[in-house]
């Protein structure tokens, strides 16, 4: 008798979806070359449950991009990150 052998490969995705209340600003991200709805890295923190400093270091590590809206403050876009974050309004 032959003993056969199988690999199974399962892969996830999952998605955050948050909404808000609050309007967000839409900005072109550069990285993903549209229009995206994006948010302070505090708000984005807060969203996510997550202290300011571990989003500062997926932004400085790509995982979250960045994205300049013409103000002071740096906004990070809602489609960037390894678990998509979909912001809606």
């Amino acid at each position: 008798m032959m003993n056969r052998t199988r690999q199974i490969t399962i892969e996830t995705h999952s998605i955050t979806i948050i909404r808000t209340k609050s309007r967000g600003n839409s900005a072109h991200c550069e990285h993903c070359g549209r229009t995206v709805s994006a948010f302070p890295p505090e708000k984005i923190a807060e969203f996510l449950q997550l202290d300011a400093a571990e989003i500062y270091r997926r932004i400085e590590s790509n995982e979250l991009h960045l994205t300049r809206t013409g103000r002071a403050v740096a906004r990070v876009c809602g489609n960037s990150g390894k678990k998509e974050i979909q912001l809606n309004q």
